[in-house]
C-alpha cells in the first residue's frame, strides 16, 4: 500500500489525447514526466554529457517502394543535411506517444531491424522484401495494401500542423490529405560531434548499445588501452568493422568519444586519432553564425511548434485548374509556397493575439490525376511521335478546357473534384471532430 501512496499509477492515455490540439497540447510534458518508461531516459549524472532530452528526426529522401525504415541510414552518425528535426512540441507529441507503447514498439522495431541485417556475404537474411513485391502485384497483395493504408491513419501522431503523421510501429511519416512518399523517423537518443556540425543523431542500434554501457556505467570498469588512454572500451556492432566506443571519468561524471580501431577501414565515417565527441540527450547548437540549413531548420521548427498550439479555424482547399498531368506540375509544392507566403504576410500584418488565437490550414486538393476519361485513349493513340511533346504539353492542358465545356465530359470533372472535396474534408473532421471553422475553396 505503501508503494502504491508512493508510486501512483499513470493513468492510460488514449491516443486521441495524444495529438496536437490546443486541449491536450499542454497535457504532453506532464505524460512524459509522469511516465514510469521516461524515468530511465533522464540523466543520471552530474556530466555535462549527460541529458535526457530526446528529439525526433525524419529524413530528407523518402523511402524507395517496399524500402524498410530499418534498413536507413547506412552510416552510424546521420548526415547533417539528411535529416530534420520535428518542432519540439511534435517531438514531444511523438516521444509521449512512444513511452505509452514503448515495449511494443521495440519490438516490432527491432524485429525489422533483424530482417534488414546483413549476413556473412552481404546478403540479406530475410526475403520479405520480393515477398512484398510479389504480393503486390496479386489481388490479394492490393486489397492488403489498401488495408496498410487504413491502418496507418488510424496509428498515425498528427505533426507539422496536422498535414502529416508519423507511424510508430514502421516508423513512417506521411501526407495525410494527399499521396505521398513515406519518409524515415529516427529517434535521436545519443548524439555524435563531428567536424564541427552540431551534434549530430546516432542511429538506433548504435544509441541502444551505448545506453546499454550507459547504464551500467562501465565507465567505472576502465583499463588501460593500447593508445595509454585509461578508459572503458564498448565494442559497437554496426556497419563499420572495429567500431567502438571510449568510456572515461569517475564517479558521476563521464565522457565519451567514437573511434575505430586503425586496421578498420571505412568509407562511411571518417574519424581523427582522437575520435568524435559522444553525448546522451539533445543539445542545441551553439554557432555564433549559424548556416542557412540551421536557420532554415529554426524557422520551420517554429513555424511547426505555432501550428501545434493555435486551433485551425478556416481549412481552405486548394483546387488546381489545367496543366496538373504535366510530369513538372505539383500541386503540393504549389501550397507549400503559398502557405509560407501567407504566413509571411500574416506575421507582417496582424497582432500577436490575432494569430494566437486561430490559423488557417490549407489543403490541395488534386482532383485530375485519378481522373481517367475515355477520350484520353483515343487521342494518345493518334499522337504522331514527332510532336509528341508539343502535344503531351496540349493534352494535359489546353484539351482539359475542352473537356470542361463537353457535355460528355463536364460532369465527370465536376463529380471528380466533389467526389476529392469530400474525402478531404471527412478526413478533417476524422481528425477534428466538433470543427465548427469555415471551409472556403481557391
Amino acid at each position: 500500500m505503501a508503494d502504491s501512496k508512493a508510486n501512483p499509477a499513470v493513468p492510460e492515455i488514449l491516443p486521441d489525447l495524444l495529438k496536437n490540439t490546443p486541449s491536450n497540447i499542454a497535457r504532453l510534458e506532464d505524460v512524459i514526466e509522469h511516465c514510469k518508461g521516461r524515468q530511465k531516459y533522464l540523466a543520471q549524472t552530474r556530466s555535462p554529457s549527460d541529458g535526457g532530452d530526446v528529439r525526433w528526426y525524419f529524413c530528407k529522401v523518402p523511402l524507395v517502394e517496399n524500402e524498410l525504415a530499418a534498413s536507413v541510414p547506412r552510416t552510424e552518425i546521420v548526415g547533417k543535411s539528411d535529416y530534420f528535426r520535428f518542432g519540439m512540441r511534435d517531438s514531444l507529441a511523438i516521444e509521449a506517444s512512444f513511452l505509452q507503447r514503448e515495449e511494443e514498439l521495440l519490438s516490432s522495431w527491432w524485429k525489422e531491424y533483424a530482417e534488414c541485417s546483413e549476413g556473412p556475404n552481404g546478403w540479406p537474411t530475410t526475403s520479405k522484401e520480393f515477398d512484398t513485391q510479389e504480393n503486390a502485384d496479386s489481388p490479394e497483395g492490393g486489397r492488403a495494401a489498401q488495408l496498410l493504408e487504413v491502418e496507418e491513419e488510424r496509428v498515425g501522431v498528427p505533426v507539422k500542423g496536422g498535414l502529416y503523421e508519423v507511424d510508430l510501429v514502421k516508423r513512417h511519416c506521411f501526407p495525410v490529405y494527399w499521396n505521398g512518399e513515406n519518409r524515415r523517423v529516427l529517434r535521436g537518443q545519443w548524439f555524435a560531434s563531428k567536424g564541427g556540425m552540431g551534434w549530430l543523431p546516432l542511429r538506433e542500434d548504435v544509441a541502444e548499445q551505448l545506453e546499454i554501457a550507459y547504464q551500467s556505467q562501465v565507465w567505472h570498469r576502465r583499463t588501460f588501452q593500447p593508445s595509454g588512454l585509461f578508459a572503458a572500451r564498448v565494442d559497437l556492432q554496426g556497419s563499420t568493422p572495429g567500431l567502438h566506443a571510449l568510456f572515461t571519468g569517475e564517479d558521476n561524471t563521464w565522457e565519451a568519444w567514437l573511434n575505430i580501431d586503425a586496421s578498420g577501414f571505412s568509407s562511411l565515417i571518417t574519424l581523427s586519432w582522437n575520435g568524435i565527441k559522444l553525448r546522451r540527450g539533445y543539445s542545441a547548437s551553439l554557432s555564433e553564425k549559424p548556416t542557412q540549413d540551421e536557420l532554415r531548420q529554426k524557422k520551420e521548427e517554429e513555424m511547426d511548434d505555432y501550428c501545434s498550439q493555435v486551433p485551425v479555424q478556416h481549412v481552405v482547399f486548394m483546387v488546381h485548374g489545367i496543366g496538373q498531368r504535366l510530369e513538372k506540375s505539383n500541386l503540393v509544392d504549389d501550397v507549400a509556397n503559398f502557405r509560407h507566403i501567407t504566413t509571411s504576410l500574416s506575421e507582417q500584418h496582424l497582432t500577436s493575439y490575432q494569430r494566437g488565437v486561430q490559423r488557417v490550414l490549407f489543403i490541395p486538393c488534386q482532383w485530375r490525376k485519378g481522373l481517367k476519361l475515355s477520350g484520353e485513349a483515343a487521342v494518345e493513340k493518334i499522337t504522331l511521335d514527332g510532336v509528341r511533346g508539343l502535344r503531351v504539353m496540349l493534352s494535359a492542358t489546353v484539351h482539359d478546357v475542352l473537356y470542361y465545356m463537353s457535355p460528355i465530359y463536364r460532369q465527370d470533372i465536376i463529380n471528380s473534384v466533389s467526389k476529392q472535396l469530400n474525402r478531404l474534408y471527412l478526413k478533417f473532421l476524422k481528425r477534428n471532430p466538433g470543427y465548427d471553422g469555415k471551409c472556403p475553396l481557391l
